[in-house]
């Protein structure tokens, strides 16, 4: 697995493929729940979600952060948008497939995507 999680505790692995439509922040205020109940969470961007690793981007996420969710982006996707140089979010994490393949795998870890 990867440094930010150990394998085989129990973890929240949430997925956000979507950007900035605001319907969608349902699924990143569930993620600040998670983590107001005790839930280990981390949340992963993938494809247009890597939009909101750009700081400021949505305030869900700002308290998702500062409750202590965990914040990691795909290095491909943030190619893809143009945003492999471009300042994120403090404590972003940002990783391949491979890494996120490890936590999927982990029978520890339950997996939300959306």
């Amino acid at each position: 697995m990867s440094e930010i999680w150990e394998s085989g505790t129990p973890r929240l692995l949430l997925i956000e493929s979507q950007g900035r439509v605001p319907q969608d922040a349902g699924f990143r205020r569930d993620a600040v729940t998670q983590v107001l109940t005790g839930q280990s969470a981390l949340l992963f961007l993938v494809q247009d979600g890597v939009v909101l690793a750009v700081p400021g981007s949505d305030s869900d996420l700002d308290r998702f952060q500062k409750e202590g969710g965990v914040l990691a982006a795909d290095s491909f996707s943030l190619a893809q948008h143009g945003l492999d140089g471009a300042a994120l979010r403090p404590d972003t994490h940002v990783v391949g497939m491979d890494v996120v393949a490890g936590w999927i795998l982990d029978p520890a870890v339950r997996v939300v995507w959306h």
